[in-house]
């Protein structure tokens, strides 16, 4: 099993690409999750229709070449990737070509650099929309992407996520499991072969209420990425695990992850979305932040294959 968070982290201790991996190294992760934070959530959302993925392939992969060579140099796989946010923005035809655009470079970034996932956010057309609306709609976006999919052998993951509903982070479609699961099998149909999969964040089933361990079963077959961290169950805080907890309880059913993980024999990355917890510590300190991240992750590998023993008896 290995163990893994965001590039984006170590690349903010060092300017030095091969710093940054042989850091990753030292601290204790062996896989990275590439992110696309050079087109970030905040320049979608001003529709700045323009940057880093206008870059010709070419010019990309000249760009990533130097973290595929130290990653190789330092034994770190890169398991997953991450794309922009939102998937889509309702109302705005333009921008949806343009992110349609940047998530097909995104899945050949990702055979480029060598990771088989590209994790994904579901639409969210809106409240008051019924279950059938956002299954075609979703299809519809998703469906779109199958070309560049089997051409380069990559699988869309789509993650369970939240809406922002008056105020406050909300359960729609895309926050359960069964819509997801049924989106993935008409897409993969769609496609003739398994093309989609799904992310599971811990911390948005946090967020929206969710039975770690009944919601993670759920996923099934279809599980295979995730996104690992801690939240106050309120919002989503991106915490390193076990720093949420209350005076009496976890902030999380970790217990109940591992031993879902385990029944499903679960056997990819360890990826930890933990971002706001090692930024929450001052710049001095989140070296250790994260090495004390990897070391959970560690932990969680050794209770996930102790009861893999005990669910898996020969």
């Amino acid at each position: 099993m290995r163990v893994g968070t965001a590039d984006l982290l170590f690349k903010e201790l060092s300017n030095d690409v091969d710093e940054c991996y042989k850091t990753a190294a030292e601290l204790g992760f062996n896989a990275i999750d590439l992110g696309c934070h050079e087109w970030s959530v905040r320049q979608i959302f001003k529709g700045e229709m323009f940057g880093h993925f206008d870059k010709s392939l070419e010019e990309l992969r000249a760009y990533y070449q130097p973290s595929i060579d130290a990653a190789a140099k330092y034994g770190i796989t890169f398991h997953q990737m991450h794309a922009p946010f939102p998937t889509e923005m309702n109302g705005k035809p333009e921008m949806n070509a343009y992110i349609h655009m940047t998530f097909e470079k995104c899945v050949h970034i990702c055979k480029m650099v060598g990771a088989k996932y590209i994790a994904v956010h579901g639409v969210d057309i809106g409240p008051h929309s019924t279950n059938e609306q956002d299954f075609e709609h979703n299809f519809k976006v998703f469906a779109s992407y199958i070309p560049v999919l089997k051409e380069e052998g990559v699988m869309m993951c789509i993650e369970n996520t939240y809406s922002d509903f008056q105020g406050r982070d909300n359960c729609f479609c895309c926050s359960n499991a069964e819509f997801l699961v049924r989106l993935v099998e008409a897409l993969n149909r769609e496609a003739g072969e398994e093309c989609f999969g799904t992310c599971y964040d811990v911390g948005h089933a946090n967020i929206t209420g969710k039975d770690q361990f009944q919601e993670i079963l759920a996923h099934g077959k279809h599980l295979k990425i995730l996104h690992l961290h801690d939240t106050d169950g309120i919002v989503d805080t991106h915490l390193i695990p076990y720093t949420a907890r209350y005076l009496d309880r976890q902030g999380t059913d970790w217990e109940g992850v591992f031993k879902a993980l385990a029944i499903l024999d679960f056997e990819g990355s360890l990826n930890f979305e933990s971002d706001g917890g090692v930024h929450g510590f001052p710049e001095e300190l989140r070296r250790d932040a994260l090495r004390l991240n990897a070391a959970v992750g560690w932990y969680f590998a050794k209770r996930i294959e102790a009861y893999k023993k005990e669910y898996h008896k020969a």
